[in-house]
């Protein structure tokens, strides 16, 4: 049986359809990420103030989200990483996603490193089946 603030809170999911993630899903399975785009808006409502809680359950959901409890239950979690994250990237996103690369002077080029790599894997694989 519903109360009326579990009501409430699947009208407010029905209003608010898909949650955007925007900050990088490298850190999100698929699976956790398709539970973010679900309830994602859940999340960030009862995280923020917007709806109450309904049981015990969102309760303590709201007390991780503030973090002020460690997670515990997978919907914890996601909502976690997705928070940290988000923090993180608002702090240091400038240099997360950076590649830094070496001088065009250096002893072996990205190129060559790779070429190197496949043919030792070529000759590696090539011994495996020898002695099979």
């Amino acid at each position: 049986m519903s109360t009326d603030i579990e009501k409430a809170q699947l009208e407010y999911l029905k209003k608010m359809g898909k949650f955007r993630v925007d900050r990088n899903h490298k850190i999100l399975k698929s699976h956790e990420l398709d539970e973010l785009e679900k309830y994602g808006h859940l999340f960030e409502a009862l995280s923020s103030g917007r709806l109450q809680p309904a049981n015990p359950k969102q309760e303590q959901f709201i007390e991780v989200a503030r973090l002020k409890k460690k997670p515990e239950t997978f919907y914890e979690w996601i909502w976690f990483k997705y928070i940290r994250r988000k923090d993180i990237e608002a702090k240091k996103g400038h240099i997360l996603d950076m590649n830094p690369m070496p001088d065009d002077d250096t002893f072996c080029s990205r190129e060559m490193s790779k070429e190197v790599k496949n043919m030792m894997f070529k000759v590696t694989k090539e011994n495996h089946n020898k002695y099979k």
